[in-house]
């Protein structure tokens, strides 16, 4: 962008423009840029070539758990990993790079006229006047690049949502389409329901004798192994490197002379080190990294957690040894290895105990948890109302809407309620993506029969479910509500279109992974 800006700098109207892009920027995206000025750089993934860095991974994945948590009560990191909610970030990231370099080889360009008009109209903020140096310091700090990459960065997704819009522009939504999700959205109901988490008994769970597990282990043979073939990467331990090292930036943009000059100093530096002086002390006088207070220690990192040519020279050198010169996108590095981890595996014999453990307990603490909710049912069939459940372990509404009483356990059973939420809904609140219950609710319950006679599982929790209130359709409101209707079907099935084509993108290209993400 914006050389358009940096030459402009006194123009009031350039000014608030970039004040504009650091303020939604910052407190949209987070540390979002694309890419870091040190070689420190860990990868989630890379995408032909193209690096997502794990800092942008790591704001998508919080942005989307706060989404999450704010609409589901009880959402935590255990259901996050349940659900594959790392999984699903990465993913969003590698579709969008993928869409962004789909546009480029389509001739697709945006220009900076395109991205200065993009910038006034999405990000113009308040009458603040612009400071240069404010604007460096904000990408250089809290996005870890330069101002270069982090224009570049927004191009590429203009690029991206210009691609998206060229394959949503021939989509049609139907009248009796949008009649149908009518219907759907404005069917209501609202539960009544007992929530039992397993978890509340695992503070209470005993471990088992070692005869308990010899007997576990005989009869649930094939569960232990599965399980342990599922978590393998819980049981395994790629190699890692403990590394230091010296680095001289060069910024992508730099002239001949810059260059030059950088390389004299990164060649001064291992001049010294190879003859003999102190590494760390060295990097400490000289190297423009964030580590060099640090003696230029990177502590210990696997495969993948680098930049590919620090990476390959780091995991050549053995314990001790220092490398020549390594150039990265970042500059020029020296490196040493102080330690090497090498590869381990633990094999299923020695982790079996743990795994039947593991497995006993839940198996355990479900069965309370399914015991309680069974003998609430019960009382409920007999005519008990929910607040009237017998049970000391379940935690009751508060009136007024006021939380539960200090100290009471999360994780207690607990009697709560939905709200009214549509038939095309797909996430609960208060219970989590559960399409068999929404299916109960709208076709098995009714205001006459309002329970249902059986406990249901949802993503390992049990629930005891009472319908409370229904609310039908009103056809009279459909033509207030038909454009609104259109829009958001036409932005669904664009979605979709988006997602058949970047999976068609995905069978072509070369994506790897971070393999920590893949664990987990």
């Amino acid at each position: 962008m914006l050389n358009v800006f940096r030459q402009n700098a006194n123009n009031w109207l350039m000014v608030v423009v970039l004040g504009a892009i650091t303020f939604v920027f910052v407190f949209t995206f987070g540390s979002w840029g694309g890419g870091d000025l040190s070689g420190e750089m860990p990868i989630a993934a890379t995408v032909n070539g193209e690096v997502i860095p794990m800092s942008q991974f790591r704001v998508q994945y919080a942005q989307t758990f706060r989404m999450q948590s704010m609409y589901r009560q009880g959402f935590n990191a255990d259901q996050a990993r349940s659900e594959g909610l790392d999984q699903q970030v990465l993913d969003r990231l590698i579709t969008t790079e993928l869409l962004a370099q789909a546009a480029e080889k389509r001739g697709l360009v945006v220009t900076d006229d395109e991205i200065a008009e993009t910038v006034q109209k999405r990000f113009f903020g308040a009458d603040k006047p612009f400071e240069l140096e404010e604007y460096k310091r904000i990408v250089n700090g809290v996005y870890n690049t330069n101002e270069a990459r982090f224009e570049e960065a927004l191009r590429r997704e203009l690029l991206a949502a210009r691609l998206e819009g060229i394959l949503g522009d021939a989509l049609h939504v139907s009248e009796k389409e949008l009649l149908d999700t009518f219907n759907q959205k404005n069917d209501r109901v609202d539960l009544e329901l007992l929530k039992v988490d397993p978890v509340f008994w695992k503070a209470k769970a005993k471990a088992s004798s070692a005869e308990e597990l010899t007997a576990f282990k005989a009869e649930n043979k094939a569960e232990v192994e599965k399980f342990y073939n599922e978590h393998m990467n819980r049981y395994r331990q790629s190699k890692k490197v403990d590394a230091r090292h010296i680095l001289i930036k060069v910024a992508d943009s730099a002239s001949d002379n810059d260059k030059k000059a950088a390389r004299a100093k990164i060649d001064a530096a291992l001049v010294r080190v190879k003859g003999g002086e102190d590494f760390a002390k060295v990097a400490e006088e000289v190297s423009e990294d964030s580590s060099a207070k640090k003696g230029g220690s990177l502590g210990f990192f696997g495969e993948g957690a680098m930049v590919k040519p620090f990476e390959e020279a780091a995991f050549a050198l053995k314990a001790g040894e220092i490398s020549g010169v390594v150039e990265s996108k970042f500059g020029f590095h020296v490196i040493k290895v102080d330690e090497i981890q090498e590869a381990t595996k633990k094999e299923l014999g020695t982790v079996e105990d743990e795994i039947a453990q593991q497995l006993l307990t839940e198996r355990q603490q479900k069965a309370e948890a399914k015991k309680l909710a069974e003998a609430a049912l019960a009382e409920l069939k007999a005519g008990k109302a929910m607040a009237a459940l017998t049970d000391a372990k379940i935690v009751k509404p508060v009136a007024d809407g006021a939380p539960p009483a200090e100290g009471t356990d999360p994780f207690a059973p607990r009697v709560d309620a939905t709200g009214f939420f549509a038939r095309n809904t797909r996430v609960i609140p208060r219970v989590g993506v559960a399409p068999d219950l929404v299916t109960t609710a709208f076709e098995k319950l009714s205001l006459e029969q309002p329970l249902h006679d059986g406990v249901i599982e949802v993503n390992g929790r049990f629930f005891v479910v009472r319908l409370k209130g229904r609310e039908k359709p009103d056809a009279a409101k459909f033509a207030a509500e038909r454009d609104n209707l259109e829009e958001q079907a036409l932005s669904g099935r664009k979605s979709k279109t988006v997602d058949a084509f970047a999976s068609g993108l995905r069978g072509k290209a070369k994506i790897q992974k971070n393999p920590r993400l893949l664990a987990g």
